[in-house]
């Protein structure tokens, strides 16, 4: 007869939180997700502005970074690419440099898009061109925030929110209220975790403000944005080890990213997972099978997704936390090699320690 698994059995991993562009997975039992993307905003509230000097919590390269140049593409400044303008003006040469600065970053070629964003600053400033000064800026922070640079990242989010004051713009605008976001979730992956619920906690609401009066003309931005800063949010209550809101938040940040986009996206799958690990973290096993269950049905509807393993390995888990042996055999070796066919190094990982944890219970 198999014995049941405790807690202290399963150490610091069990199931994975998945990072979905930037960040290194939280080490919570189950493999949770994290997704990052990034947008524009301003400083929040006098109960909390941005500092530039956190600890840098390190970050981890996955294959796929959609939701980064989503958001950079739809960023708020944007509309400064539709001036018209012949195609020998200095002002013209600035905004190709600049999308090929966004092209690089999509590639995955960070220093290049490095140095053309620099060369596109020195160019911005010779035009004296203020919006094209902001937008660069917003464009590096959000690369900084890419490749895990979290302090340089919030310094250059700071200074946008900085210009577009400036420039008149009120605390509760859709582009400050991205900026704030940002700069909680920065303020989270820095450990910073009481600034980051200040911080998550007033764009919410101010959100759910907006929400309420506007018209649906700009519902839909409102709405991914209040999506995307619940399921940051969420992923902070996890780190608090406060599960069950956890849940609550990944539940309305699957909502609302799902009406927007539908249910076959990583992002999508992404938040799934996360429910799951919640719920593990809940002892509401019957919940947890059913949301991963989900994501797998799901991810076998996208070609060559790399993180699909990883719910494998967290179904594997999740049957080894509740004593079955031989079912969590089956899907972590079936991800064991999902992992080594991809190269996915996380779901290897996750697989192994699942499979050492089998051996070490069937002595």
């Amino acid at each position: 007869m198999f014995r049941n698994v405790t807690a202290p059995v399963f150490a610091s991993r069990i199931f994975i939180s998945i990072n979905h562009q930037r960040i290194a997975p939280l080490t919570i039992p189950l493999a949770s997700l994290t997704n990052h993307a990034p947008t524009v905003a301003h400083n929040p509230s006098p109960a909390w502005s941005p500092s530039a000097s956190h600890r840098n919590r390190g970050g981890h390269k996955e294959r796929r970074r959609v939701g980064a140049l989503r958001f950079l593409v739809a960023s708020s400044f944007l509309s400064w690419f539709t001036k018209k303008s012949d195609d020998d003006t200095p002002e013209s040469q600035l905004i190709t440099i600049i999308k090929r600065s966004i092209l690089s970053i999509q590639h995955e070629e960070y220093q290049k898009a490095e140095q053309m964003l620099h060369l596109a600053l020195k160019m911005a400033q010779d035009l004296q061109s203020k919006d094209g000064i902001t937008y660069i800026y917003d464009i590096m922070a959000n690369l900084a925030m890419e490749v895990g640079d979290f302090a340089k990242a919030e310094k250059l989010f700071v200074n946008v929110m900085q210009r577009l004051f400036a420039d008149g713009f009120v605390e509760d605008h859709i582009k400050m209220l991205h900026l704030s976001s940002k700069i909680a979730h920065l303020a989270q992956l820095q450990g910073h975790l009481d600034k980051a619920a200040q911080g998550f906690e007033w764009t919410l609401t101010k959100l759910e403000q907006q929400m309420k009066q506007i018209g649906d003309e700009n519902a839909r931005e409102l709405r991914e944005l209040w999506g995307i800063t619940k399921n940051w949010y969420a992923q902070l209550l996890m780190e608090c080890k406060r599960f069950s809101e956890a849940k609550q938040a990944f539940l309305q940040a699957y909502d609302a990213y799902t009406e927007i986009h539908g249910k076959l996206t990583e992002e999508g799958l992404t938040i799934l997972n996360n429910l799951s690990v919640a719920c593990s973290n809940l002892e509401d096993y019957t919940s947890a099978e059913r949301f991963l269950n989900e994501a797998i049905a799901l991810a076998a509807q996208i070609p060559d997704l790399s993180e699909a393993g990883v719910y494998k390995a967290n179904l594997g888990l999740l049957y080894l936390q509740q004593g079955l042996l031989r079912q969590a055999h089956e899907f972590c070796t079936f991800a064991w090699r999902y992992g080594k066919h991809h190269k996915h190094e996380e779901t290897v990982i996750q697989a192994n320690y699942c499979l050492e944890q089998i051996k070490a219970m069937q002595k």
